[in-house]
């Protein structure tokens, strides 16, 4: 099973998740099925399940995204689906960077820029979202306009 973690400068609705979501993996919108903690029941059948939490500071939005293996052909890697996402959505979408500090990221924008971004968890809101934000980008983000621009010299890796 293939999965993505996301993070998202906006929250789009779910219906709109499951739509972006299925354009990105290559499936339909009805085997897609998003979810939060107001759902009551899962459509645990379909061959994408993405679990959304909302956040709290510069972040909006969590996804936890798994993808049956029965997708065929395989989906995107994590860097390609978080492009899609963001051009479907017009919002930036943030994956974490592989075998580095947790706070590297990739960032992927609307109009297909990629770049490292430094998100720094907060805590707790006291409502009890977890609060994020993007500290550093090392190249300028229009949605995320408060974020130093400048190079991130934390374990780079490919994403």
């Amino acid at each position: 099973m293939a999965g993505y973690t996301f993070l998202t400068v906006h929250q789009p609705s779910a219906a709109a998740m499951a739509v972006a979501l299925a354009g990105a993996v290559g499936v339909t919108a009805a085997d897609v099925d998003v979810a939060d903690e107001s759902v009551g029941h899962r459509d645990w059948a379909a061959v994408v399940l993405c679990d959304r939490m909302s956040l709290a500071g510069d972040l909006a939005l969590a996804w936890d995204v798994h993808v049956s293996p029965r997708v065929e052909p395989p989906p995107p890697d994590e860097a390609e689906a978080a492009l899609r996402l963001a051009a479907r959505l017009g919002t930036t979408v943030l994956h974490p960077a592989d075998g580095v500090r947790p706070s590297a990221y990739w960032a992927a924008t609307p109009d297909g820029i990629r770049t490292r971004a430094r998100v720094l968890d907060g805590g707790t809101e006291g409502d009890g979202r977890p609060v994020f934000t993007v500290d550093t980008v090392e190249r300028a983000v229009a949605q995320l306009p408060w974020a130093r621009v400048e190079r991130i010299v934390e374990g780079r890796q490919d994403g």
